[in-house]
């Protein structure tokens, strides 16, 4: 999606890529936004906390690469 947010966590292990999409819910507000991954577990723990707090995503998976992509929420 052109111009979209993006939160680049990858490499990072848990609980960093979890604070960085806390960081960005408070940046972006109720704006779409996409936070990439390089790891299942990573995916999982952003995807989880984001259901916590009531906001829709999405998961997809290439080339190791792992996008949850937030929905406008």
């Amino acid at each position: 999606m052109k111009g979209e947010n993006i939160v680049d966590a990858r490499g990072l292990s848990c609980p960093e890529p979890v604070l960085l999409t806390k960081k960005a819910l408070a940046v972006y507000g109720n704006a779409a936004f996409c936070v990439e991954v390089s790891s299942a577990a990573a995916r999982d723990n952003v995807a989880q906390f984001l259901a916590e707090r009531g906001r829709s995503a999405q998961t997809a998976e290439a080339d190791g690469l792992w996008r949850v992509n937030v929905e406008e929420g």
